[in-house]
């Protein structure tokens, strides 16, 4: 492989590892917070725009599928919508 090719693949893996690790994060700091069911709803909420900001950006970048975007947003609103109306929930959001 030419070298420029390369030099440029590696950038994309650094860019594309760099957002799912953010992702991978914050999907982590949520689910610990459900564990440890905080009641706590201004900063759930913060946390939750915060995960959609980084989605959106990691999907206008093209390291995420626009769909697979849309069903985290999807999820993270599901259970944002039980803790608020006061039911138990499934802590484990897959990535």
């Amino acid at each position: 492989m030419p070298i420029k090719e390369e030099k440029k693949n590696q950038e994309k893996h650094a860019k594309n590892r760099k957002y799912k690790t953010l992702i991978k994060n914050q999907f982590k700091k949520i689910e610990l917070y459900f564990q440890e069911k905080k009641s706590d709803e201004k900063e759930l909420k913060k946390m939750v725009s915060e995960t959609q900001r980084i989605l959106d950006k990691a999907q206008n970048k093209k390291v995420i599928h626009k769909n697979k975007a849309a069903r985290k947003k999807s999820q993270l609103h599901k259970n944002l919508n039980k803790i608020s109306r006061g039911k138990e929930i499934n802590p484990t959001i897959q990535n």
